[in-house]
């Protein structure tokens, strides 16, 4: 698979957006075709998140529209092309570009992230079984990459194993989320403040226009825009943080977020002025480079946001999940 490189200085999903949309405006990627996330990044041989992030910008611009029922379409509703969802591997794509070749990559890490977004998309739906065979012949890699895959994120309790030695996910409980919190509110406050000298002050003038946008028009604001801005401020203000193990750690007590993110897309959008007057106060003091401000403003949001996601788990919990990978399969 010839696969994008991202040896680069630039935002990782920002070299995703551009090829992307050199394929839309050159016609390879016809109108009408569904762009579904997972498909895109096993396409270009890339995790889901920066491919998310720049589906996203191609929608702000317009290149693309985004309904709930379909998801990403290319080209905008006035087009009046019905969606239909094309195998991307048989699409003559230009994945070519002055970058170059991409570093090499142990197998577990290409495709852990993708699992272990799986794996979270489900879990406050209920109690999934993991199957190795399933889950190697998805991703066409060996039993043995498989059991690493699964042994880390067992690593991270994010799975474990029943007494049949089955490897189970979920159900993403209240008391795990409250876990996840207690060292989200120790970790990443930390992290970003340690992040502020890196950041670029352009950057963040950008994020926060954003979320003054967001706010002026908040009741028009959709699930897309809020995963922009939660990535801006819990993805993207980390990126600079020279502490690696101090990120990631981080990013894996994020359960808020997915909780979140979740309830949005398949419960739907409630009022999130809250959240947006949050994420604006916790921009002030990073852009202001107040480090004690910044980790105060953070504790207070990822507070705040605990509580709307403890109150979303209990709703979500009641219904299917309305998309599974096919190597999970439900219990109960």
């Amino acid at each position: 698979m010839e696969r994008p490189s991202l040896a680069t200085n630039r935002p990782y999903y920002e070299v995703i957006r551009d090829l992307l949309a050199a394929n839309i405006d050159g016609g390879r990627l016809p109108v009408g075709t569904r762009l579904i996330t997972a498909a895109v990044a096993d396409r270009l041989g890339v995790s889901r998140p920066p491919v998310k992030r720049a589906l996203a910008r191609l929608e702000r611009e317009g290149r693309l529209r985004y309904s709930r029922k379909s998801g990403y379409v290319v080209g905008a509703a006035r087009d009046g092309v019905e969606p239909v969802r094309l195998n991307l591997h048989a699409l003559d794509l230009d994945l070519s570009g002055p970058l170059s070749p991409p570093s090499p990559q142990a197998t577990w890490e290409r495709i852990f992230q993708t699992v272990e977004s799986d794996i979270l998309n489900c879990m406050p739906f209920g109690t999934y079984q993991i199957s190795e065979a399933g889950l190697g012949d998805h991703f066409s890699v060996s039993r043995t990459v498989i059991r690493d895959v699964l042994s880390r994120m067992q690593d991270r309790a994010l799975i474990s194993k029943d007494r049949s030695s089955h490897w189970i996910a979920g159900p993403l409980s209240a008391r795990m989320l409250d876990d996840a919190h207690a060292v989200s509110r120790l970790l990443e406050p930390s992290a970003l403040s340690a992040a502020i000298p890196h950041l670029d002050a352009a950057q963040l003038s950008q994020m926060r226009e954003r979320v003054r946008q967001a706010l002026d028009n908040r009741t028009a604001v959709s699930q897309t825009t809020i995963d922009f801005l939660e990535t801006d401020l819990h993805t993207g203000c980390l990126e600079p943080v020279r502490n690696r193990r101090l990120a990631d750690a981080a990013r894996l007590s994020q359960l808020s977020l997915v909780v979140n993110r979740l309830f949005g897309t398949y419960i739907g959008v409630h009022d999130e002025t809250e959240m947006l007057m949050e994420h604006r106060l916790v921009l002030d003091h990073v852009i202001l480079g107040d480090g004690a401000g910044t980790e105060t403003a953070l504790r207070y949001h990822l507070d705040a946001d605990h509580q709307r996601a403890r109150a979303r788990l209990k709703v979500l919990s009641v219904f299917s999940a309305p998309e599974i990978a096919p190597y999970l399969i439900r219990v109960h």
